[in-house]
């Protein structure tokens, strides 16, 4: 069979085949979102030829005229003659958040890319290479060791994300045997950034890795099916070392198998700047595809993570960042267009409402409900285990590129946070890159082991699925109002 993709060319297809697999071997799609079972519906197609029956996921995704337009899932569409398909879904917008306010130097005002064909190795002192290994995008920066200086930056979106957005759909992908390509497409992807530096004369003396333990375990190999069930046991949350272009790459340790090395690397970015405003208790959460949160004083650390899911990354049909998703929903619960239980009106139920040039479907309402839902749940259960009141909370640390965008005012109003923080949320910028700096440096003072060794002792793990409290208060939390603990 024949596919032709409008203004993307002519290709063979396969009995069997998708019409999303067609497009990323092309390269005319680098994402599955969800795996490719149908569920996140960012990939939609328009047949304009040789259409296949729609599916329930079909149906539910599209209204009765889309499907007879022709529109379809690309990655469940499996035609049974030659077609011809249009691409309906948006170009994925892109920010990856390379800058940080932590730690108060060099670091943290120098983050930014330059053209490395301009800059003479001889003008700096000793580096290394510092990186970031989310689940949805990847930075190195080859930083000066004593000053903090970037010098340059690699950033790029995680090329796993063609095995789904998520990291439990990237273990159903590892477990099926396809562990070793999930491995080398970041692995040359680390390599390649830095070459780049190795070949325009730079000498860095190691790279160290802040990543969450899937993320971990999926670089180096790792047996990751003790992560993928209760009770979720990583094969090690010590540091590992590896070698990246023939440089000693020093994976920095996790707590568990919930709270990985960047977090690690969070809270020692976020106990520095403590010290230095003398705060005594803060939060520290970082929200992405992942919701990893920490809350820390100066005797002990009680941390937990929650699966988030696409939804801070954007909605499934909306395609817009989580943040935007967030402010937007605010303002429809303010112009009565959704109620409190996150309904949106009669009138818009079917086919979305349109707001600032974006289609928001009820779908898209629910997946930020569940998603914030587990958020707040899990910081009342922080709370609640470390016998702290939100009132004492000092700060607020909102990591990575989701808590740079976001208005706290409107993740308040939608119940994200509790009420009683406002005014005390702080944008850190990405912690990950700021916490490897600080542990480069420590490596090189010979004392990092023994520098994390001693948070690991202080801090605590729950896992979320084991606390009664949480489900009350997850199911509560749903709600789209302004709550307070």
């Amino acid at each position: 069979m024949q596919m032709v993709v409008k203004n993307g060319g002519a290709f063979s297809l396969n009995a069997g085949e998708s019409v999303l697999s067609v497009l990323k071997k092309r390269n005319l799609a680098t994402f599955s979102n969800c795996g490719g079972h149908g569920t996140c519906g960012k990939c939609a197609v328009r047949f304009l030829k040789g259409a296949p029956l729609p599916l329930p996921a079909d149906r539910k995704r599209f209204s009765p005229s889309q499907l007879r337009e022709g529109y379809r899932l690309a990655c469940l569409a499996k035609p049974a003659q030659d077609c011809i398909v249009e691409m309906a879904f948006e170009k994925e917008r892109e920010f990856i958040l390379t800058s940080s306010a932590l730690p108060s130097d060099a670091l943290s005002s120098q983050m930014k890319s330059q053209v490395l064909l301009r800059e003479d190795p001889k003008q700096y002192g000793k580096t290394f290479v510092i990186a970031d290994l989310g689940t949805t995008t990847i930075v190195l920066q080859l930083v000066e060791a004593e000053s903090g200086r970037v010098i340059d930056t690699y950033r790029a979106l995680n090329p796993q994300r063609q095995y789904g957005s998520d990291v439990i759909s990237r273990m159903e992908h590892a477990l099926s045997g396809m562990d070793h390509l999930l491995a080398d497409c970041v692995h040359y992807l680390l390599e390649g950034a830095v070459e780049k530096w190795l070949q325009a004369g730079f000498s860095p003396l190691f790279v160290v890795l802040a990543g969450n333990t899937v993320m971990d375990h999926l670089l180096l190999h790792m047996d990751v099916s003790g992560l993928s069930h209760a009770p979720f046991t990583p094969v090690t949350t010590d540091q590992v070392v590896t070698d990246i272009a023939m440089l000693k790459c020093y994976v920095m340790p996790g707590i568990s198998a919930f709270v990985g090395g960047d977090i690690m690397a969070g809270m020692l970015s976020v106990r520095e700047q403590m010290q230095k405003e003398q705060v005594e208790k803060a939060l520290l959460i970082d929200l992405g595809t992942n919701g990893e949160m920490a809350l820390i004083d100066k005797d002990r650390t009680v941390c937990t993570a929650t699966a988030a899911g696409p939804a801070f990354e954007g909605g499934a049909s909306a395609n817009v960042p989580g943040t935007d998703m967030i402010a937007l929903v605010a303002r429809m619960l303010s112009g009565g267009i959704i109620d409190e239980t996150g309904l949106i009106c009669e009138e818009y139920f079917h086919n979305g409402v349109t707001v600032d040039h974006v289609c928001i479907r009820q779908e898209d309402v629910r997946g930020l409900q569940i998603a914030k839902a587990a958020v707040y749940a899990g910081i009342h259960v922080l709370l609640e285990t470390a016998g702290c009141k939100v009132e004492e909370l000092e700060r607020v640390y909102l990591a990575g590129g989701f808590g740079y965008l976001l208005d706290g005012e409107s993740a308040i109003r939608i119940g994200l946070l509790p009420a009683q923080l406002r005014g005390k949320i702080t944008a850190v910028g990405n912690t990950a890159l700021s916490g490897a700096y600080l542990y480069g440096k420590l490596l090189l003072a010979q004392r990092a082991e023994e520098k994390t060794a001693a948070i690991k002792k202080q801090t605590e793990s729950i896992n979320l699925a084991e606390q009664d409290a949480f489900q009350a208060c997850y199911l509560q939390a749903m709600s789209l109002t302004e709550m307070a603990e």
